[in-house]
């Protein structure tokens, strides 16, 4: 056998790690690094049959009692002829009738059911013919035999692509899982305390003129400040009326990391508005999801959007919240009540609020337009406009409302 067909057809990087498996199966602890470190020397030579065992000794062999192990699992790989190798590894002279790689036994395929110690490693992008002198066309059905396994997505990012309406229970808790670590930055505000610099920003005269009572009163050091970071408020409004029923699930899946992580205040309305935060921020996603339909009662029910925001805006204690905050809602805008209501809702709702970021799942048909009667009057004081149907555009929510 010639050193150019001990690998031909094979795949290196699949022929180390597979030959790493089979060590780790009879006992010899393969790192990853070793891994590595074989596969890289397998691509930069071409090796005999006994040069590919020393490589592979020196890559994942590191103690002497695991060199019957790993002489036990080359041998059940390669099937060698009694004493081909074994003169080699101890440094003797190989007999004059083993020199030549012509007379090494050809690597032959094993059938998955053999042991781990007594069969060959499965050579997935080998092709399905033996090495032998009755071979007389080896290149027959070779595209058959070189069938490479199509590649697919992962069943997350598969998930992250489809309709909320489509998707099972447990579907949606991996997608929620997902928006949970998407949630990574928060908007920020600008606070009126101050932090003190060592060379950038306005001077601190005060710190500076204490400072210089150690010199004496000479002004020698000049401290500075800048104003100190805050984050801002979030509150998300959240509609639950018959026309979400399909998507108000998914939606509490992206609200539960804002409660949670960075204390978000968290609404539901269909025709009257509640609090929801208490119950968002159980740990549990089944439990957050049971409080929350016990504290809702009208849920799938008729809506009333902009009545619901006049109750948050004139309540006594929610009000404070929206200040300076920004604001999620996630609606369809179908609205029971009437439109010049929901302008003056939205109009002062804008006058407090940082930011108004509107989700609607509707939005993401192509033929999609603004027609009802509370949509049309929120849209003009809505700063984002997003679609909410998939996973990927709640990605988009995410970093449209966290940017500060």
């Amino acid at each position: 056998m010639t050193t150019a067909a001990l690998f031909v057809g094979v795949d290196r990087a699949l022929f180390a790690a597979t030959f790493a498996d089979r060590l780790r199966h009879a006992g010899v602890d393969v790192t990853f690094s070793a891994l590595e470190r074989c596969t890289t020397a397998l691509e930069v030579v071409e090796p005999t049959l006994a040069d590919l065992y020393w490589v592979c000794r020196l890559s994942f062999v590191n103690r002497h009692s695991q060199l019957d192990r790993f002489d036990a699992v080359f041998d059940a790989i390669f099937d060698t002829e009694a004493g081909t190798l074994r003169s080699e590894r101890r440094g003797q002279e190989p007999p004059p009738s083993h020199r030549d790689d012509e007379q090494l036994v050809p690597l032959r395929r094993r059938f998955a059911d053999e042991s781990t110690t007594s069969g060959g490693l499965p050579w997935a992008t080998l092709p399905s013919v033996s090495f032998d002198d009755s071979s007389n066309d080896l290149d027959e059905d070779l595209d058959d035999d070189f069938a490479i396994p199509e590649l697919r997505p992962s069943a997350v990012e598969s998930d992250m692509q489809r309709p909320f309406d489509l998707l099972d229970d447990a579907e949606l808790e991996r997608v929620g899982a997902l928006l949970e670590s998407a949630v990574t930055q928060w908007p920020q505000r600008r606070s009126r305390r101050r932090k003190p610099t060592r060379s950038t920003g306005p001077i601190a005269m005060r710190r500076s003129l204490r400072r210089s009572m150690h010199t004496g009163g000479d002004l020698m050091t000049l401290l500075h400040s800048t104003p100190q970071r805050q984050p801002r408020n979030v509150v998300v409004l959240l509609d639950v009326s018959g026309s979400m029923e399909h998507y108000a699930r998914a939606y509490l899946h992206l609200t539960r990391p804002l409660a949670l992580q960075h204390r978000a205040e968290v609404f539901a309305f269909a025709t009257t508005l509640s609090r929801i935060t208490p119950a968002v921020r159980l740990r549990s996603p089944a439990e957050a999801i049971d409080h929350v339909t016990g504290t809702v009662t009208d849920r799938f029910s008729g809506t009333r959007l902009a009545s619901s925001l006049q109750s948050l805006l004139h309540h006594r204690t929610w009000n404070t919240t929206v200040r300076g905050a920004v604001v999620l809602i996630c609606s369809d805008g179908w609205d029971a009540d009437d439109p010049e209501q929901m302008e003056r809702s939205m109009r002062r709702l804008s006058l407090l609020a940082h930011r108004i970021v509107w989700v609607n799942p509707r939005a993401a048909a192509a033929d999609f337009e603004p027609s009802t009667g509370g949509m049309t009057a929120a849209l003009p004081y809505c700063d984002r406009f997003l679609a909410g149907s998939t996973g990927e555009n709640m990605i988009d929510v995410v970093a449209a409302m966290t940017d500060s």
